[in-house]
């Protein structure tokens, strides 16, 4: 609950509360505040593979926000009392099954995606695809035949993070999950354009230390 509006990505929309926002691994995600308001949410994390890939594929296939959700708290609250009461191992258990259950009742209450308008979304759609090449603002520019600093401007102002800060960290996730699936890391890092995994490393390093609640990739 609280005043604020939420960013995934392209998708921005004004929260009420009980609202569920799903953040798939490597979206890029903030919050705007109005913090003269109390503010305050649940954070659930959970790796990919703990949902079958069809589940995570459905429910990824619409907008990150299902609203009027306060019916599934009652799922929250009954995470937390776990604690304390079970073995890691049957918490685990418990955790998996909780979350497989949510996932597949917001599958049922997808909504489309807004859209903002289709430059941005053809600019990030074409990012996402090409992140194994090397991106820069020239390359972008001729390909969508605006200027570099429309280019720059107009997504500093509704990300607000700089673009070519922006590709460099999807590219240091993607990478990472990459290496999370089994691949080498130097291989990984070579894929996504690092030169070597020092370089990945360090990179990929500072990228969690920047991190913080209110602008983040995960």
């Amino acid at each position: 609950h609280g005043n604020v509006d939420y960013t995934v990505e392209s998708e921005t929309r004004r929260l009420n509360e009980g609202d569920i926002v799903f953040i798939p691994s490597g979206k890029y995600h903030f919050a705007t505040v109005d913090l003269s308001v109390q503010y305050e949410r649940y954070v659930c994390k959970f790796p990919d593979n703990l949902i079958p890939d069809y589940i995570r594929k459905k429910i990824t296939s619409g907008s990150a926000f299902f609203c009027n959700a306060k019916k599934y708290s009652v799922m929250f609250t009954g995470l937390d009392s776990y604690i304390g009461q079970f073995t890691e191992d049957e918490i685990y258990a418990l955790f998996t099954c909780e979350i497989t259950k949510l996932m597949v009742f917001l599958c049922h209450d997808i909504q489309p995606t807004l859209r903002h308008n289709d430059f941005f979304e053809l600019l990030l759609s074409y990012i996402d695809a090409n992140l194994n090449r090397k991106i820069t603002i020239e390359l972008l520019s001729e390909e969508f035949h605006y200027s570099k600093s429309f280019i720059n401007n107009e997504f500093k102002k509704h990300m607000k993070i700089p673009l070519m800060q922006y590709i460099r960290s999807k590219k240091i996730i993607a990478a990472h999950q990459m290496i999370l699936s089994g691949m080498k890391k130097n291989e990984a890092a070579e894929m996504f354009g690092f030169e070597t995994y020092s370089t990945f490393y360090r990179a990929y390093k500072n990228l969690l230390e920047a991190n913080n609640d209110s602008q983040k990739f995960d």
